[in-house]
């Protein structure tokens, strides 16, 4: 039997329980069921977890883009599933000032400290080698170069705020260290930027055939990495050279990771997959999402964004216009973008639980809002101009699609969901009809 709480903030009955998957569409009852089947996965790897963090110097976190392209980057990098926070936002625009992830990255900081650690942030942008103008940040029109400039900002920033200073401003104590990143998403590959120079795994693949031995690559890796990354780099002042090295050879592992991963794709055996925007379905905020990477599938829209509502509608366009595309090939007749909302809740903290469901419902009533404003006000000639202007680029006729006129605020499906941080298992509260 399900259990019913009262909301008493809007009158408003909560489900508590899971609900009954099978009254849901099956391909979304399917992100639950899969969601329950990763949140295992989750519990059963905190060893391997713990092991990395006590034989690395750095926690990392991996700040990036919530392109449904670069979900697999945990994995390219060669981290334990669950190691890192990975905070995801349309073109990795953090705003100038954004409360919400200052204290995302204190409590990484304190969390590092009390271990005897320091967090490592990688700051991902993202581009496309083979079709720049088409298939790289939309967030950032394509713009490869402004992505750039906005990483450079950042990472300086970053660098600079999150130290100890001492009375004559020096660091004497730094808690982070940070460096810029570059996916090329065709090439599965993750150019590491230091000041003047960068490290790409490119330069590191096997030339006439012949792959290089695990040790000898590593070897020549670390080498570039403390070329492009020297100890007397800005980002290392007041850390011991002994410190500086073991930080490079963790650098050293991942970027190692990322060319086994790219050598597939680079020496022609594998096929690049990453073209285009494919995602069917768009995830907002944390938890259960956090352990779901697979490419080409759904956006990921962070609850600490500036702007969460300008990414819902990013990436809500695509999805929509991806169901376009797919309505003659399922001959169905349906359209429909499905929003998947959770919020993390603390199995410590018992009142935490209720808040959190309440958060969900909100968010979703946000975006519900800001969409049927869109769908149906003054906003929609526009919407409906840049939709038929998406599908002219990828060959379709708009005049002869019928589904253009099924475009309304119907065709949006919500789906509401909580998870415990200690183990990330969604349990879906809510759906669309209630809120």
């Amino acid at each position: 039997m399900q259990q019913v709480h009262s909301n008493s903030a809007s009158g408003r009955k909560l489900i508590y329980a899971e609900l009954d998957l099978s009254a849901i569409e099956q391909e979304d009852a399917q992100i639950y069921r899969e969601g329950v089947r990763l949140s295992e996965s989750f519990i059963s790897l905190e060893p391997e977890r713990q092991a990395y963090i006590r034989a690395n110097p750095c926690i990392p976190k991996l700040f990036t883009c919530m392109d449904e392209k670069e979900q697999d980057t945990v994995e390219a990098l060669g981290l334990p599933n669950g190691v890192s926070n990975v905070y995801q936002t349309a073109g990795n625009k953090l705003g100038a000032t954004n409360l919400v992830l200052r204290r995302e990255i204190q409590t990484g900081i304190d969390r590092a400290f009390s271990l005897g650690k320091r967090v490592l942030v990688l700051f991902i942008t993202h581009e496309s080698k083979s079709e720049p103008a088409h298939d790289s940040c939309a967030a950032w029109g394509h713009d490869g170069r402004a992505a750039d400039d906005n990483a450079v900002r950042h990472v300086a920033r970053i660098n600079q705020d999150y130290v100890d200073r001492g009375a004559h401003l020096e660091v004497v104590q730094r808690h982070l260290i940070a460096v810029r990143l570059k996916s090329f998403t065709d090439l599965e590959t993750r150019v590491w930027y230091g000041e003047r120079s960068c490290v790409d795994p490119l330069d590191f693949m096997p030339s006439d055939g012949v792959e290089i031995d695990n040790d000898e690559l590593s070897r020549r890796v670390f080498s570039r990495f403390a070329e492009t990354f020297p100890h007397d780099d800005s980002r290392f002042s007041s850390v011991s050279e002994g410190e500086w090295v073991k930080t490079l050879r963790q650098m050293t592992d991942m970027f190692v990771a990322n060319v086994h991963y790219a050598r597939d794709v680079a020496t022609g055996k594998v096929k690049p997959t990453k073209a285009g925007h494919k995602g069917q379905r768009i995830f907002v905020g944390r938890g259960a999402w956090d352990e779901f990477s697979e490419v080409n599938a759904y956006f990921k829209v962070s609850d600490f964004t500036p702007d969460m509502l300008r990414e819902c509608r990013i990436s809500g366009k695509y999805v929509m216009k991806n169901a376009i595309l797919g309505l003659k090939d399922r001959g169905d007749g349906r359209l429909v973008v499905p929003f998947h909302i959770n919020v993390p809740y603390d199995l410590t903290r018992p009142g935490d639980r209720c808040g959190s469901i309440a958060h969900a419902m909100d968010l979703a009533r946000s975006i519900k809002n800001d969409w049927e404003e869109r769908l149906c006000g003054a906003e929609r000639v526009r919407y409906l101009a840049e939709l038929l202007q998406a599908l002219k680029h990828d060959g379709v006729n708009p005049l002869e699609c019928p589904s253009l006129d099924a475009v309304t605020p119907e065709i949006l499906r919500f789906y509401i969901s909580v998870s415990p941080r200690e183990t990330r298992r969604p349990e879906l509260v809510a759906t669309g009809a209630d809120l």
